[in-house]
C-alpha cells in the first residue's frame, strides 16, 4: 500500500497511527540519497542573496501517479511534512506558522506533480508562502512577510518552469509599454494577496514578487501587450491656394461634426497653419478621400464677396489708428510681391536646369519622375501664405465721428476688427501731484532742500535726518524719496517749510491725471505784454505810432510725459522751465522786458508712490541802491560825503516735488476726486456747483469762496494767472 493510499481510511485514529512512522521512513530514505548539508549554514540567515533560478526543461518521462489524497483537519506543519516527502526538499519553518486546520479530498488518483501543486495552494490559502532557497532547501513563512525573506529571482521566462505556488521575484522589461503607467492599471489587479510590485521608471521595468503560477499569468498577458501599437491615423499636409487656412478649418470642422460624421472613422483633427496657409489633418487613411474632395471643391479661384463696415473708436483717435493699419497692409503687400518675384526666379532657374539636362541623358533620367512646379500654383501659394489682407481692402478715418470706414472681403473686415479691438483700449493713467516751491538761500547754503521738513506717521522729520537715513519709514537716494507706506502720506500737507526758515514759499501745489504716453502740463505763470512790432505813420509834424503786442506766459512751466509699466513702475520725461523778468530796457521809447530762462530736461523711473525731488534751478539777482541825507546829500561835490550806495545780493532756487500714483482703473480717478472734494474747505460750494452746473455769484479768492460783484478787468493792465492744463 502506498503512502497516499493510507489517507483513504476514514478512521481518524488509524490515520494518525500510520502518519508519523511513514514520514520518518521517508525522511531517512531521502537523506540517504542526497549529500550531507549543514542545516545551520543553509538556514541561518533569512536575508541571503537571491539565487537566479535556472530554466528547468520539463521531463518527457511519464508522471508518477499517486492514490487519492485526503486531508482531514491536518495542521500546516503536517502538510509541510508531507510536502517534504513529495519534493525531496527540506522545508525550514518559522515558529509563528499559522495553526489553521487544512482539509482536502482529491476524489480520485492524482499525479505527484498535481499533489505538490495542491498542497502548495492549500498552504497559500492559509497564509503560508514557500520560497525556494536553491538546492535542497525551501522556506515556509507567513504570507505577510514574504518580501522580507528575499525570494529567488527568475531569469528568463517563467513559462518554461513547472507551475507552483512557490514565491519568486521576476523583473519584467518593456519595449513599448510604460512601466509606471501599466503598474496601476494592468498589473495591480492581477496580483495575489500579499504580493508586491515596484516600477523602475528610468529602465522602464517592473519588479513583481508573487507565486510562480501568478507570475506565469502576468508574463503571458504582458508579452501580448508589449508590442508596437498599430498606427491607425495618417498625417496629411494640405496647402491651400485661394482660401485662408483658418476659414477652411472652420468649414471642415463643421462638416466633420455634422453631415460627414457618419462617413468618417475614428477621430479627425484639423489644425490651420496661418504662416504657410496649410492644413494639418490627422485622421484615418480612409477619411482622407471625403476630406480632400471637400477641399478641392472649395479651394478654387472665385470673385471675393466684398463689403464695408464702420468701426467706432472709443479710446483712440481714428486719424492716428488708420496710418498704423495702412502700414501693416502695405508691408504685407510688399511681402507678397517679393514672394512672387522669388517664385518667378526659381521657376526660371528650374527651366534653365531642365534645358541643360536635356543634353545629359544620365542627369535627365533621375528627374523624369519629378513634376516641374507651375507658375500659377507656386506664385499663388507663396503669395497667400503670408498675406492676411486682400487687394480689395481699403480704409479711411472720419474725424467727426471718430470712426474708421473700411472696405474689403469678409476676411479683411474680420481681421480689421481684431486689430482695432486690440488698439482701441483705455490707456493706464497716473495721478501726478506736484509742489512747486521757491527757497531764498543764504551764503552758507548750497541747496534749498534743507529748508523742508516731512510729516510722516505723526512725526516731523528734518531733511538732514532723511538724507542720513535716520528718519523712520523715509529713505532718500538718487533724488528719490521712498516711503514704507506711500498711501499714508499726503504730499501737500506732508512737505512743509522748516520753522527756522521764513524765506521758503510754496508757489503752487497742482494735481493732474495723465494717460500713458500723453503729455501733461502744469503752468504757473502770468501774462506779460511784449511789443513785437511798431508802425509809424503820418507827416513829420504829426506822427502816429502803433505797436503790436503779444502776451507771453512768464513763470514756471512743468511738462510731464509718463510711461506706465506693467509692474507699476513709472518712467517720466520731465521738462521744467522757469522764466522771469530780470529788468526792463528802452527800445524805441518802449519798455521791453529782459526775460531770464532756466530750464532742465530729465528722464527718471520711479516706483508707484515714490517722490521725486527736482532742484538746482538757482538764480542770482543783485540791486544797487543810493542813500543820501536830505538836501545836503544831493548837493554836487558833497553827495559822496553825506551819502552812499548799497548793493543787495539775493540767491533763490526753485525746488519741485513730484509724486506719481498709478490708477489701475478709471473708477479710481473718480474716487480720488471725491476724496479731494471731501477734504476741501469749500466742500459745500463745490458740491453746489457740481449739482447746479452754475457758478452764480460765487468767485474764487485765495483759498476760500466769497460772494462779490463781478469786476471788470482793464485790458491795458498786465494780466496774471495761474493755469493748470
Amino acid at each position: 500500500m502506498s503512502l497516499i493510499s493510507l489517507y483513504r481510511f476514514d478512521m481518524h485514529i488509524l490515520r494518525r497511527f500510520f502518519y508519523i512512522p511513514l514520514f520518518l521512513c521517508a525522511a531517512l530514505f531521502s537523506s540517504a540519497q542526497d549529500e550531507t548539508v549543514d542545516l545551520l549554514t543553509e538556514a541561518g540567515d533569512d536575508s541571503v542573496a537571491p539565487v537566479i533560478v535556472p530554466v528547468e526543461p520539463e521531463s518527457s518521462a511519464p508522471e508518477k501517479m499517486l492514490g487519492t489524497l485526503v486531508l482531514i483537519d491536518d495542521t500546516a506543519l503536517q502538510v509541510l511534512d508531507l510536502l517534504e516527502q513529495m519534493t525531496g526538499k527540506i522545508i525550514l519553518r518559522r515558529q509563528d506558522i499559522s495553526p489553521a486546520k487544512i482539509n482536502f479530498n482529491s476524489n480520485g488518483p492524482i499525479s505527484q506533480k498535481e499533489a505538490v501543486l495542491a498542497l502548495e495552494s492549500l498552504l497559500t490559502l492559509n497564509g503560508i508562502m514557500l520560497a525556494d532557497m536553491g538546492g535542497r532547501f525551501m522556506k515556509a513563512v507567513p504570507a505577510t512577510n514574504v518580501n522580507s525573506h528575499v525570494p529567488e529571482m527568475i531569469a528568463g521566462s517563467t513559462l518554461e518552469l513547472a507551475a507552483s505556488q512557490q514565491i519568486y521575484a521576476k523583473l519584467f522589461k518593456f519595449d513599448y509599454l510604460n512601466a509606471e503607467l501599466i503598474s496601476g492599471t494592468l498589473v495591480q489587479p492581477l496580483l495575489s494577496q500579499n504580493s508586491s510590485m515596484i516600477p523602475f521608471a528610468k529602465s522602464n521595468a517592473l519588479l513583481v514578487t508573487d507565486a510562480l503560477v501568478n507570475l506565469q499569468r502576468i508574463e503571458t498577458i504582458l508579452s501580448d501587450a508589449d508590442r508596437p501599437q498599430s498606427v491607425r491615423e495618417e498625417i496629411k499636409f494640405i496647402k491651400l491656394d485661394f482660401v485662408q487656412a483658418p476659414e477652411m478649418q472652420e468649414r471642415l470642422e463643421g462638416l466633420i461634426e455634422g453631415p460627414l460624421k457618419s462617413y468618417l472613422e475614428g477621430n479627425t483633427s484639423i489644425t490651420a497653419d496661418e504662416r504657410t496657409n496649410q492644413l494639418i489633418v490627422i485622421t484615418h487613411p480612409g477619411n482622407l478621400g471625403p476630406i480632400m474632395d471637400v477641399i478641392e471643391k472649395v479651394d478654387v479661384d472665385a470673385a471675393p464677396l466684398t463689403g464695408s463696415e464702420v468701426f467706432q473708436l472709443r479710446q483712440a483717435k481714428a486719424e492716428e489708428v488708420v496710418p498704423i493699419i495702412e502700414d501693416i497692409i502695405s508691408g504685407q503687400k510688399e511681402g507678397r510681391e517679393e514672394d512672387a518675384k522669388v517664385a518667378k526666379e526659381n521657376e526660371t532657374a528650374g527651366n534653365n536646369n531642365n534645358r541643360r539636362n536635356n543634353n545629359n541623358p544620365l542627369a535627365n533620367a533621375g528627374n523624369n519622375n519629378e513634376p516641374a512646379p507651375t507658375a500659377s500654383s507656386s506664385t499663388s501659394t507663396e503669395a497667400n501664405s503670408s498675406l492676411q489682407f486682400s487687394n480689395f481692402v481699403g480704409l479711411s478715418a472720419d474725424e467727426r465721428t471718430n470712426s474708421i470706414v473700411a472696405y474689403g472681403t469678409k476676411q479683411d473686415l474680420k481681421t480689421l476688427q481684431e486689430l482695432i479691438e486690440k488698439i482701441d483700449i483705455p490707456l493706464p493713467q497716473v495721478l501726478i501731484e506736484a509742489i512747486i516751491t521757491q527757497v531764498t538761500l543764504n551764503e552758507k547754503q548750497t541747496s534749498g532742500l534743507g529748508s523742508f521738513s516731512f510729516m510722516y506717521n505723526g512725526a516731523l522729520r528734518e531733511f538732514s535726518e532723511i538724507a542720513a537715513g535716520t528718519a523712520g519709514g523715509i529713505n532718500f537716494s538718487g533724488g528719490k524719496i521712498s516711503l514704507d507706506n506711500p498711501s499714508a502720506f499726503e504730499l501737500t500737507t506732508g512737505i512743509t517749510p522748516t520753522n527756522t526758515d521764513s524765506d521758503t514759499r510754496v508757489l503752487s501745489a497742482p494735481r493732474i491725471v495723465v494717460s500713458h504716453n500723453e503729455e501733461g502740463i502744469i503752468n504757473v505763470s502770468r501774462s506779460q505784454p511784449i511789443i513785437t512790432a511798431s508802425t509809424t505813420s503820418g507827416v513829420s509834424d504829426s506822427l502816429n505810432s502803433r505797436s503790436s503786442v503779444e502776451y507771453r506766459d512768464i513763470g514756471i512751466k512743468l511738462t510731464v510725459t509718463p510711461l506706465i509699466g506693467a509692474d507699476g513702475t513709472v518712467q517720466m520725461v520731465i521738462e521744467q522751465t522757469v522764466e522771469n523778468v530780470i529788468e526792463n530796457i528802452q527800445i524805441d521809447n518802449n519798455d521791453q522786458p529782459i526775460i531770464g530762462v532756466r530750464e532742465a530736461t530729465s528722464t527718471i523711473s520711479v516706483k508707484d508712490g515714490e517722490i521725486i525731488v527736482l532742484g538746482g534751478l538757482q538764480e542770482n539777482t543783485g540791486t544797487d541802491s543810493n542813500n543820501y541825507f536830505p538836501i545836503i546829500g544831493r548837493l554836487p561835490g558833497v553827495r559822496h560825503i553825506f551819502g552812499g550806495s548799497t548793493d543787495d545780493y539775493e540767491r533763490t532756487e526753485i525746488i519741485i516735488f513730484i509724486r506719481p500714483t498709478v490708477l489701475e482703473n478709471p473708477g479710481q480717478a473718480g474716487a480720488l476726486s471725491d476724496e479731494y472734494i471731501e477734504s476741501a474747505a469749500e466742500k459745500e460750494a463745490i458740491e453746489t456747483y457740481l449739482e447746479d452746473r452754475t457758478t452764480g455769484d460765487i468767485y474764487l479768492k485765495g483759498s476760500s469762496f466769497e460772494e462779490k460783484e463781478p469786476v471788470e478787468i482793464n485790458s491795458t493792465q498786465p494780466r496774471s494767472a495761474t493755469r493748470t492744463r
